[in-house]
Parts: C-alpha cells; sequence; structure tokens
C-alpha cells in the first residue's frame, strides 16, 4: 500500500485528545450545564478515539480491498499475522507493569478484569469489574472484534452493491443503539455504548468511505478535491452538538464521524497540496507513528482522570513516562518486530 501522507498528523491530534482528557485538562472550560452538553462532545477523549476507529476502519478496508484487487483475494492468514505483529508487541509490555503493580501492591485487579482486557472483551466488561488502569481496553477490543469480523464480510460479499448496502445497515443499527441506549436495562450494569454493536459505528464509517473510494474513486475525487463546499460540510457535521436538539446529541457519534472520513478522503485527494505537506510535519508525524503506543501506556499511568495518589501516575511525572516508555518501546522494541510484518504482504 502506497503511504498516504498526512494520516499520522490525524493519529496525534487523536492520542493528544485521549491523553488531555485523561489529564483532565479541559475541566476549567467545561462548566457544567449548557457549555459541557454541547462542547465535550467535540473535544472529548471519546471523540479522539472516535478518531482512530475511522481511521482505523478506512485503512484495513483500503488494504483489503486493495489485495482482493490485486491478487484477487484476501490472505487472512497473511492479515491475521499482520494484525498480531503491529499489536501484541506494547500489549505485553502493559501486562509486565499491571503485573509488577500488583505484586508490589500498588494495584489490585481481579483475575475476571484482567482475563477481559487480555482476550479483548473488555468493551464488555460488567461496570463493577471496570479498573481505570485498564478502561481503555474498550476501544481495544472493539477494534480486535472489529479485525475478526471484517476480513471475513469482505470475503464473502463480492459485489459492491451489497457491500454498501450491508455497512449502511450496520452504521444505521449501531446510530439507533447509540441514541436508545440510556433506555436499555442492561445499561445500569454494563456499558452498552461500548459493545461492539454499537460501538464500531464510527470504524463501519471508514469501512464505507474506503469502499466508496475504492469503487468509485474518479467520483469522490472530483466531489472532495475542488468542491469548496467540502470544508464547511465537515466543519457542520463535526459540530453537530451544537446545534441540535440535547436528546440527539448521542446521535453525534455517527455524524462526526462522516465529517472525520471527508476530512480523510479530503486528505487522500490532496496529496500534492501544501497544507497536507504541512501535515507532514516531523514531530506531529513521529507522535502519530508511536500513538498506539502512548494509548496503551496512558491507560497505565494517566488511568481515566486524575485522582490516584500513586507517584506513577502524578502529574508531570505520569505523563513524562507514557511517553517515554512509548519512545523506548516503538525505537528498542516494536519497530524490530514490525519488519517481520514484511513476510506477510
Amino acid at each position: 500500500m502506497s503511504h498516504i501522507k498526512g494520516l499520522n498528523a490525524i493519529r496525534a491530534f487523536s492520542i493528544m485528545l485521549v491523553v488531555l482528557n485523561h489529564m483532565d485538562a479541559f475541566q476549567s472550560i467545561l462548566i457544567p450545564g449548557i457549555i459541557d452538553t454541547r462542547l465535550a462532545p467535540m473535544i472529548s477523549g471519546n471523540f479522539g478515539v472516535q478518531v482512530f476507529f475511522v481511521l482505523s476502519g478506512f485503512l484495513i478496508s483500503h488494504i483489503l480491498l486493495n489485495e482482493r484487487t490485486r491478487t484477487g483475494k484476501i490472505n487472512l492468514k497473511h492479515f491475521f499475522a499482520r494484525r498480531f505483529l503491529r499489536l501484541v508487541p506494547p500489549l505485553l509490555v502493559f501486562f509486565s507493569l499491571i503485573g509488577i503493580a500488583v505484586s508490589q501492591g500498588y494495584l489490585s485487579h481481579t483475575t475476571d478484569s484482567l482475563l477481559y482486557a487480555v482476550f479483548y472483551l473488555y468493551n464488555f466488561t460488567p461496570r463493577e469489574l471496570y479498573a481505570s488502569e485498564m478502561g481503555h481496553f474498550w476501544s481495544l477490543g472493539v477494534e480486535e472484534q472489529f479485525y475478526l469480523f471484517w476480513p471475513f464480510a469482505l470475503t464473502a460479499i463480492k459485489k459492491v452493491h451489497f457491500l454498501i448496502g450491508f455497512l449502511c445497515f450496520l452504521i444505521l443499527v449501531c446510530s439507533i443503539l447509540i441514541t436508545i441506549k440510556s433506555h436499555i436495562p442492561l445499561d445500569a450494569d454494563y456499558h452498552v455504548g461500548r459493545w461492539f454493536i454499537p460501538a464500531s459505528g464510527p470504524i463501519l464509517v471508514g469501512c464505507l468511505g474506503a469502499v466508496l473510494n475504492h469503487y468509485y474513486r474518479d467520483r469522490i475525487q472530483s466531489l472532495i478535491r475542488r468542491n469548496w463546499l467540502t470544508i464547511p460540510f465537515i466543519f457542520i457535521t463535526y459540530s453537530f452538538s451544537l446545534y441540535v436538539p440535547v436528546s440527539l446529541i448521542p446521535l453525534g457519534i455517527s455524524i462526526q464521524s462522516v465529517a472525520v472520513i471527508l476530512f480523510i478522503l479530503k486528505i487522500d485527494h490532496s496529496q500534492d497540496r501544501k497544507w497536507v505537506q504541512a501535515l507532514e510535519f516531523a514531530p506531529l508525524s513521529y507522535i502519530g507513528i508511536i500513538s498506539y503506543g502512548i494509548y496503551v501506556y496512558q491507560g497505565f499511568f494517566l488511568r481515566t482522570g486524575s485522582g490516584s495518589e500513586l507517584w506513577f501516575q502524578q502529574f508531570p511525572t505520569n505523563i513524562l513516562l507514557t511517553l517515554t516508555l512509548a519512545v523506548l518501546s516503538y525505537e528498542l522494541f516494536e519497530k524490530q518486530v514490525l519488519k517481520l510484518k514484511r513476510k506477510f504482504k
């Protein structure tokens, strides 16, 4: 797959939103009432995760569709080998940290909670078993479940119109469920909004964008590249929570995902533009490259908000340890493992 310039900047933006929110950086401006209700969905850590989701759906679909076009099929063994090599290294470090912290009496996690995380099922964890240091594993669970589902769906559904219809149906179901989840009795004991359906909605929006971009690339390019209305429309969909009835704000997860995929497509079809070149700014791009490690490790050091009395979870030690470990992990460990992915192209 040819490198799409500018996408690491999106990763960097996403992880910065997550980290800043877990540091409670926006608490002073999110005044309880109308401001936090309307503004929070635009700058929350959940929106940062949502951006990751859309980008993941887009890139995985882009890779798999190109492979199917090039070779006539999708090599599932190679796909899962590449995912394993990409995802596992930081997790080994993370669970080693958890093990050390538990053995030293710093943390007290139940075996059940750890098993949910290890087997990528944390999005189904009962609320009573949720641990702050592993709370972020809900999104990793959704991603892994997507990896187990989507390649098989792409392999089975050959006709593009059926594929588009299938994705639109799933996105609609996710949108409805995320809007009514608070009325579902199970939500009292589980984070229903984090179950694969409906939480995968943004990923599926990314998949839909990739499918349309793959099969109708010329039309998408003519629509996206030179149409000045694209930018205002992206902003209107991104700022959905500012102007709709409060009861519809949860639907913003789907609407904002449209803004994200449109921006990704704008980048993809503007590779020769100066503003895309600016997104390749080296420090910003590097943050995007190590963003997965930052996301995994920040859960241990930042948790999902302030309040810990442990020395390694106090600011600024926690953020320094997160960034240092992410850099060392990538440069000394992940980078070496990632070289093995070349065997599975």
